[in-house]
C-alpha cells in the first residue's frame, strides 16, 4: 500500500510538473508571437515614415527649384483639385455638416485658395517653413462672413497648430488647442 501511495505521489508531482511547464511554455510562446507583430509593425512604421520623410524631401525640393514664380500656385491648386475633397465640412452656430466646395467658390478664400492663402502666410513669418507642416483638411465656418479652420501638425511629431484664415486675408497662427493665438499676418495673393 506504501509502493502505491509514494507511486501516486510521484505520478501526481510529475504531472504537476507537466502542466506547469506546458502552460509556461505556451505563455512564452505567445509573448515571442506578440514581439515579432510589434517588431514587424515597428518596421512597417519605420518603412512608412522613411517613405513619407523621401516624398516631403522631394516635395520641398521641387518647390525650391520652382522658386517664387506662379508655377507654386497652380501646382498647389492642381494637388488640392486631386486629393479627393470635393466636399467641405461646415459648421455653424447650430450645427455642421458637409457641402460641395463650389457652392463657396464666390468667396475670397475658398476650397480652392485657401491653401495658397496659409502656406504663404507661414513662409511670411519669421522661421516660417511650411514643408515642416503636415495640414488636415480645412473647415468652413460660417461666421463673419466664412473663416477657413485648418488643424495641423509638425511632420516631426511634436507640436500641433490651428490656422485660421479670414475672409479678408489674414491668416491666425494658434497653437493646437486655441488657447495662444501667437501669430497673425495678412495675406495679398497675386
Amino acid at each position: 500500500m506504501n509502493k502505491i501511495l509514494v507511486i501516486l505521489s510521484v505520478v501526481l508531482v510529475l504531472g504537476i510538473i507537466g502542466a506547469v511547464g506546458f502552460f509556461g511554455y505556451n505563455k512564452y510562446q505567445e509573448v515571442e508571437l506578440e514581439k515579432k507583430k510589434l517588431e514587424a509593425q515597428l518596421k512597417e512604421d519605420e518603412e512608412n515614415e522613411d517613405s513619407v520623410n523621401a516624398e516631403s524631401e522631394t516635395e520641398s525640393n521641387n518647390t525650391e527649384n520652382i522658386g517664387q514664380s506662379g508655377e507654386t500656385t497652380s501646382n498647389q491648386q492642381e494637388v488640392q483639385a486631386t486629393d479627393g475633397s470635393e466636399t467641405v465640412k461646415i459648421s455653424g452656430g447650430s450645427g455642421s455638416g458637409t457641402a460641395n466646395k463650389e457652392e463657396f467658390s464666390d468667396l475670397q478664400v475658398n476650397r480652392d485658395n485657401v491653401f495658397d492663402y496659409l502656406i504663404a502666410a507661414i513662409n511670411q513669418s519669421e522661421g516660417g517653413d511650411a514643408s515642416k507642416i503636415k495640414f488636415q483638411q480645412p473647415e468652413l465656418i460660417m461666421q463673419d462672413g466664412g473663416m477657413w479652420k485648418i488643424p495641423a501638425n509638425n511632420k516631426s511629431g511634436h507640436g500641433s497648430y490651428t490656422f485660421i484664415v479670414n475672409q479678408n486675408g489674414t491668416v491666425e497662427f494658434w497653437d493646437g488647442m486655441m488657447n495662444d493665438k501667437f501669430d497673425e499676418i495678412h495675406v495679398t495673393l497675386p
